[in-house]
């Protein structure tokens, strides 16, 4: 199957920054990628939802401007591999890819951004992070290692929009985001949770990016203080709506192939 051509797929990137696409541009220029500029700042989520509409009939990859395929992968084979996936697993209403930071340990082994959401005391965490690129410090007490741990398909309770394919019956079914949050962050989790109420899997493949995660909501957040009280107030909605149900609950399960 050659995904690049025949797939009613859309890969959506929204930008803030002129300059930070462009080497992007220059990596997966034979992709069906949209690019188009957040001129006044609504935050990724809501360029997302912008762009899933706008492009109605396609099912949608969310990609971020600092996301590249690994160095080695010059062809963007990853693409085909994610919409293998996708054909394989039709139960699943979304694929997230493991994201990498584009760091390595001592032993060659690129830490990990994200290898699904989970929960951890109540609150939105991941699988993986703990790095901070832009100053090379560290947010949790032991980053993790891609050593090939997640060299399978799981099921998770929910996953960053960034790096994840999501069918057009999802979107159909499940509709916009919620309109209670504000700005972006946490959004991601609500839709997640959302989709799975409505019968949809969440599946992580064993498909790598790399994610810079430096630019675009972190920048916006870093130069407005309102936007840091509105990611936090997302937190508390997403906890009042989900957090005493089934849903709010780590999953991470081995899919059978």
């Amino acid at each position: 199957m050659d995904g690049k051509t025949n797939m009613s797929v859309k890969i959506i990137c929204p930008y803030i920054n002129d300059n930070d696409i462009n080497e992007l541009k220059k990596r997966v220029w034979n992709l069906p990628v949209y690019f188009e500029k957040d001129n006044t700042l609504i935050g990724s989520d809501m360029m997302y939802q912008k762009l899933w509409n706008k492009f109605s009939n396609d099912d949608i990859f969310i990609m971020h401007a600092d996301m590249f395929p690994v160095e080695e992968d010059t062809d963007n084979n990853w693409f085909d591999d994610v919409l293998k996936y996708v054909e394989e697993y039709p139960e699943a209403g979304m694929f997230g890819c493991l994201l990498l930071y584009p760091a390595k340990d001592e032993n060659e082994n690129f830490f990990i951004q994200s290898a699904g959401g989970k929960f951890t005391d109540g609150a939105p965490d991941h699988f993986g992070s703990g790095l901070a690129m832009e100053t090379k410090g560290t947010f949790k007490e032991e980053l993790e290692v891609d050593t090939g741990q997640y060299d399978y398909v799981r099921e998770v309770a929910w996953s960053t929009f960034g790096g994840i394919y999501i069918r057009r019956e999802l979107f159909n079914k499940v509709g916009n985001f919620s309109a209670g949050y504000e700005w972006t962050y946490n959004r991601d989790v609500d839709y997640c949770l959302t989709a799975r109420e409505a019968g949809f899997k969440i599946y992580q493949i064993p498909v790598r990016l790399l994610h810079f995660e430096s630019r675009d909501n972190k920048i916006i957040k870093a130069n407005d203080i309102n936007k840091v009280k509105a990611e936090m107030r997302n937190l508390e909605s997403l906890k009042k709506k989900w957090e005493n149900t089934d849903f709010y609950k780590t999953l991470d399960e081995k899919v059978n192939d």
